[in-house]
């Protein structure tokens, strides 16, 4: 699949849910930098991948068969039927991956995305708002040229980092380091490098945004990748 840049925002529900082509991921990423509704909406429903996880294998109730004879919903708002339609197309693509077919279902979740079921709004409507969020983009280091975008999530127990990297080293050990205000590093994550040269992670740490000075991307030697002022 190939898209114009016109059409670039209706990939971020495949995008959300790790089900873009290389070509597109790195087509998105690029568009990500400079578009501030891509940014806002991606705040919205970046913690989705990690509830469908927490739902278990079948997805909840909204992915669950319903049982022999059970009555169906006579009232169902709006908002119910857009999250009940994307967490459906996520469960068929959990289901053809495992078939060896993920891409197929990427695409049907990206076609709920540009037909606007926004699942943030819906999601958290009412009950629980937005996470709060904040983008930066890590500068490379001298004679690097990785592109590094991370998302900070305050959440109650810290703030969780949500990190997409391209053109990454290939092999080795590969680490993001949190400084708090203090000069103190600690480790928020680790992954391996993809042959690919791009992932995305998720890590956390217990301290909160305001507390942290910078982000540090380093390999398994220490050597330093590229680095954000939050």
């Amino acid at each position: 699949m190939t898209t114009e840049p016109t059409d670039l925002h209706v990939l971020l529900g495949a995008f959300v849910l790790g089900g873009l082509s290389d070509a597109d991921h790195r087509a998105f990423s690029e568009h990500l930098r400079t578009c501030a509704q891509c940014q806002t909406e991606l705040g919205q429903v970046s913690g989705l991948p990690r509830l469908l996880d927490l739902a278990g294998p079948t997805g909840g109730p909204h992915l669950a068969a319903p049982e022999p004879g059970a009555p169906e919903e006579v009232v169902r708002g709006a908002g119910e039927d857009r999250v009940a339609s994307l967490l459906t197309a996520v469960a068929a693509r959990r289901r053809r991956r495992r078939a060896g077919l993920s891409l197929a279902a990427a695409a049907a979740a990206a076609a709920v995305f540009a037909g606007g079921a926004w699942l943030g709004p819906s999601l958290f409507a009412d009950d629980t708002p937005a996470l709060p969020t904040t983008h930066v983009v890590a500068a490379p280091a001298p004679g690097s040229a990785v592109k590094i975008d991370v998302a900070l999530v305050t959440r109650g127990w810290g703030t969780q980092l949500d990190i997409d990297c391209e053109d990454m080293p290939t092999d080795g050990e590969l680490l993001l380091w949190v400084v708090d205000r203090q000069g103190r590093a600690t480790t928020a994550a680790s992954w391996r490098a993809t042959p690919a040269g791009y992932s995305r992670v998720t890590g956390a740490t217990a301290l909160r945004p305001n507390e942290i000075q910078t982000l540090e991307v380093r390999t398994g030697t220490g050597r330093v990748l590229a680095s954000a002022r939050t």
